[in-house]
């Protein structure tokens, strides 16, 4: 609440990056739109980089933005972004990082449930769930198996 007050300002050094995608990183969990629109304003226009201090990653600023896009329900938006951030993944190997956007991507497309929506959500959930028991990712293994259990409902 603090730092939304503020309007997320903080100042844009070395750490400006890690910062704006950890508090995204709440957004999201929230689901909140109030916080997610101003921090998608901040970081969209940093989508096609990487979000690193170059000690630290935590995966491309393009599956943040995506999932923003995705609690503000800009659904195509989001879909652009998280495509985007799986390309990214790919191209650099990052196992972890692409399931984590498999993962959330799936989500928000069983959300959406639009026209063919679940079977790209399916073929999504399982990636990332294949990928997490494969890998050790106990906690997108838990999150893509039960979003992948919603689907059947």
């Amino acid at each position: 609440e603090e730092f939304a007050a503020t309007g997320f300002e903080l100042v844009l050094d070395a750490s400006w990056i890690i910062g704006m995608c950890g508090f995204a990183e709440a957004a999201i969990v929230l689901g909140d739109p109030k916080y997610a629109g101003p921090l998608f304003d901040q970081l969209s226009p940093w989508a096609d980089l990487w979000c690193t201090t170059g000690i630290t990653c935590q995966g491309p600023v393009s599956h943040y933005v995506g999932a923003l896009a995705a609690v503000l329900g800009r659904f195509a938006e989001a879909d652009a972004y998280f495509s985007q951030s799986a390309s990214m993944c790919a191209r650099a190997h990052a196992k972890f990082f692409a399931a984590r956007t498999d993962f959330l991507w799936g989500k928000m497309l069983a959300e959406s449930n639009a026209p063919g929506d679940v079977e790209k959500a399916q073929g999504l959930l399982a990636k990332a769930h294949t990928a997490a028991q494969a890998n050790g990712y106990g906690r997108i293994e838990q999150r893509s198996a039960a979003a992948f259990q919603l689907l059947d409902q």
